[in-house]
Order: structure tokens, then C-alpha cells, then sequence
């Protein structure tokens, strides 16, 4: 049986149980809150060495064609996403409220630092606070420097065995994934109501059919496409990964 089906079972028999046995399965959000943080252990070193190694071991003229093909990629990436958020937005209905019924109280929209997200100022501060675009660009900065070392081969099989080694943890607390995802769903599902569930239902809807596009037709495509890649063996690759980001609700998680 594929760690996907044991997923999906995981994931089904937690509905049943939540909804089963109601409020008394809460207690089993402490079981998922503690598999996300597993989970979240060997992300960011993993990122971080492979990129490092990846990078550190080609050639100036391969890390230039990966820079501009990579480049305009990302570009298109970024494209279709945006695209796909107003169209996502266009399914909500129009909403006016009176100021009669609004807060008096300013609310203040907390700002995203751009900097500080994007540039390491303290790659051990973007570490610990999981600044996931600023620890990307380190790395790069880091892998871009290895290139032209001359000494390079006696630092790359450590990072390798590093990343070899993150793998490897991460492979022992993914088998546990059906019993964290199972603890997930019955939590859920035993808490919510179905008032709730009405309340977001437009945001539901829209939210799910727009992941179906992206997961099973946009973005394989593009893979498709770019790489020459079967369309179906880019969904068989990815199986594992969609059903555990599917199931936390984190996308995070899945990044190795």
C-alpha cells in the first residue's frame, strides 16, 4: 500500500471519528500541532545544504543558462499565479456593510518588511523565524561563491552527507504522517459546525476548485511543457507530497 492510500485512509478515518465522537476528539489537535512541528524539523536546513551543494557543484556557464531559464520561469510562475488570484477573486460576491454596524476602532494592517523577508541580514535570524525567501537567496549567494572555489570538492561531499542525513529524518517521520493526519481530521472535524461551515462556503468552493486547476491541469502542464515530462508521471512523482499538503493544510511541510 502507497504512503498516498495510507494517507487518504488516515485522513477519512479521522472525518469518521470526529464526527463520531465530536468535542471529546479536540484533544487530538495537540497530536497534529506536534507531527506539523516534526515535520517542520529538517525543512529549512534541507533547503538550505541542497541548494548549497547544488548550486556549489556546476559550472559558470550551467549556473548562467539555470539563472536566465530559471529566471523566466519563476517570471511566468508568478504570471499565472497573480492571473489566478483575480480570477479566484471575481467569485465572491459583492459585500456593503453600514458603519453603523463596523468596529470604531482603527484596525492597523500589519505590514510585511519586504526586506527583511528577502535579504539575510542574519541568515541565523531567518532561520529561526522560517524567512524562507531569505535563507533561498543565502544559499544561493553561498552555492554562486562555491562555484569558482578551486577546493570546492572536499566541502561538497559534507553537504551532500548533511543532506543525505535531513533526508533521511525526514523519511522516518513521514511514515508517520496516516496517524498525524488521522489526529488532524478528527480534530477538525469534531470541532467545526455546520453553521461554520456555511459561513464559508463561497471561500471553500472557490478555494478548492482553483486548487484542483493549479494541482491536476495548470501546473503539470507547465512542467509538461517546459520539460518534455509525461503529464501523468509529473502527478505520479508528486502523489505523496500533494496528499500531505492536501491533508496538514501546509505546503511548508512538504518542500523536501
Amino acid at each position: 500500500m502507497s504512503l498516498s492510500t495510507k494517507i487518504l485512509i488516515g485522513l477519512l478515518a479521522g472525518v469518521l471519528a470526529g464526527l463520531f465522537f465530536g468535542e471529546l476528539a479536540a484533544p487530538l489537535k495537540i497530536v497534529g500541532d506536534v507531527f506539523i512541528k516534526l515535520l517542520q524539523v529538517t525543512v529549512l536546513p534541507y533547503i538550505m545544504i541542497s541548494l548549497i551543494a547544488g548550486i556549489g557543484r556546476m559550472d559558470s556557464e550551467g549556473a548562467r543558462r539555470l539563472a536566465v531559464r530559471g529566471t523566466a520561469v519563476l517570471l511566468l510562475i508568478w504570471l499565472l499565479a497573480l492571473l489566478l488570484i483575480f480570477l479566484g477573486s471575481l467569485a465572491f460576491p459583492d459585500l456593503e456593510t453600514a458603519s453603523f454596524f463596523g468596529s470604531p476602532a482603527v484596525q492597523e494592517i500589519q505590514q510585511v518588511d519586504l526586506i527583511e523577508l528577502y535579504l539575510p541580514a542574519n541568515v541565523f535570524y531567518s532561520l529561526a523565524n522560517n524567512l524562507v525567501p531569505a535563507v533561498v537567496v543565502f544559499s544561493i549567494l553561498m552555492g554562486v561563491a562555491l562555484i569558482s572555489v578551486e577546493e570546492k570538492d572536499g566541502v561538497l561531499p559534507i553537504f551532500d552527507a548533511v543532506a543525505t542525513a535531513l533526508a533521511r529524518i525526514n523519511g522516518v517521520i513521514v511514515q508517520l504522517t496516516p496517524y498525524g493526519i488521522f489526529a488532524i481530521a478528527a480534530a477538525a472535524a469534531g470541532t467545526i459546525t455546520v453553521e461554520e461551515l456555511g459561513l464559508v462556503q463561497v471561500y471553500l468552493v472557490t478555494y478548492v476548485s482553483m486548487a484542483l486547476l493549479i494541482t491536476f491541469w495548470v501546473f503539470p502542464g507547465l512542467v509538461c511543457a517546459l520539460s518534455g515530462i509525461p503529464f501523468r508521471e509529473v502527478l505520479d512523482t508528486f502523489r505523496d507530497s500533494l496528499v500531505t499538503a492536501f491533508a496538514t493544510g501546509n505546503q511548508f511541510v512538504v518542500l523536501p
